[in-house]
């Protein structure tokens, strides 16, 4: 005769997993009862923070529930994403994922996290193009004088950077790896030192996000050689993409997604993304990216999967062929 009790347990055990089944789509449908998290990696006011205070007003909107983003700057955003990788999977903590502290980062040392095996990624918001921008009294005009004047110098030429690993650094050292230019990076304590050294001439360039050079385009101060967008952005009519300016193999993407704790239920990530979707064809939200220089992204949750596995091996390889280390 079977132990009645072990046919009980079976029987439980199957109850709980029908009940959890069959209460799967009706999480998606109550999602979200309560606010929603966005932790951010950086201090208020940068561009990462821009993209989550965008994205969260507009699922705001859309939810009827509060979307807040919280600012845990630190640790190149390690910290931040830390408490995202160690929160309940349940979608009401979630992070911005972006290229620096994500897939840079995870290509060039070892991070307490790992950006495709702790995280759920939700979508893709938006690219960030970076632009290349030298000194104005540095005798260039376009991206190939620059690169032939690189060569021809007696002694490397200086580029400041915020850190080792920041996608500026990244940038510059795969136009580096691809010209063949001899060029010396400086690395800086912030973004803000670094821009003000190359406005005065302490370096020569620097490879930025394109909205940290628009109040300076008009100054006379520096000069803006190339953008990585694949369009002209409409704040820089007269900057050439990289493709336009004679470099049609340089991709740098710069994403802006979100990502959530590994484990998510499928049916909230698939109602985040296609509410996120939704909000980055809003006029309100498309104009606000314009005024900040970035471009909308989207796609499918699994669309973000594939993009994380192909940028982490495209900084794996310019971190192997640079030689580059951690500070």
């Amino acid at each position: 005769m079977k132990n009645p009790f072990h046919l009980a347990g079976r029987w439980l055990t199957a109850a709980a997993l029908g009940a959890a089944l069959a209460a799967a789509p009706a999480l998606a449908e109550d999602y979200p009862a309560r606010p929603v998290k966005i932790v951010v990696g950086f201090a208020p006011g940068g561009a990462n923070d821009i993209i989550a205070r965008l994205i969260a007003t507009e699922l705001t909107n859309a939810w009827g529930q509060s979307v807040v983003v919280e600012n845990k700057p630190g640790a190149n955003g390690a910290i931040a994403f830390q408490q995202v990788a160690k929160s309940a999977p349940d979608g009401y903590t979630l992070g911005l994922g972006t290229a620096g502290p994500t897939t840079m980062n995870q290509s060039l040392q070892k991070l307490p996290f790992d950006v495709l095996k702790d995280f759920t990624p939700i979508v893709n918001l938006v690219d960030a193009p970076h632009a290349l921008a030298v000194n104005a009294k540095l005798p260039v005009n376009n991206l190939k004088e620059f690169v032939d004047y690189a060569k021809r110098a007696g002694t490397p030429l200086s580029y400041s950077s915020p850190g080792i690993g920041n996608s500026g650094h990244f940038a510059m050292e795969m136009l580096k790896q691809q010209t063949g230019m001899a060029l010396t990076h400086i690395a800086y304590k912030g973004a803000a030192p670094a821009l003000n050294d190359l406005i005065a001439g302490h370096v020569q360039a620097y490879f930025t996000s394109a909205a940290a050079l628009l109040p300076h385009v008009n100054t006379g101060t520096i000069k803006v050689l190339a953008i990585t967008s694949d369009k002209r952005l409409p704040l820089l009519p007269d900057v050439p993409t990289m493709a336009e300016a004679g470099f049609p193999d340089f991709e740098f993407p710069v994403y802006g997604g979100l990502l959530g704790p590994a484990g998510m239920p499928p049916q909230v990530v698939q109602k985040i993304n296609a509410d996120a979707n939704r909000a980055l064809k809003s006029p309100a939200f498309l104009e606000a990216l314009r005024q900040n220089a970035m471009v909308a992204w989207g796609g499918t949750a699994e669309d973000f999967r594939s993009f994380l596995v192909t940028d982490l091996a495209r900084w794996g390889k310019v971190v192997k062929a640079g030689n580059i280390r951690p500070e």
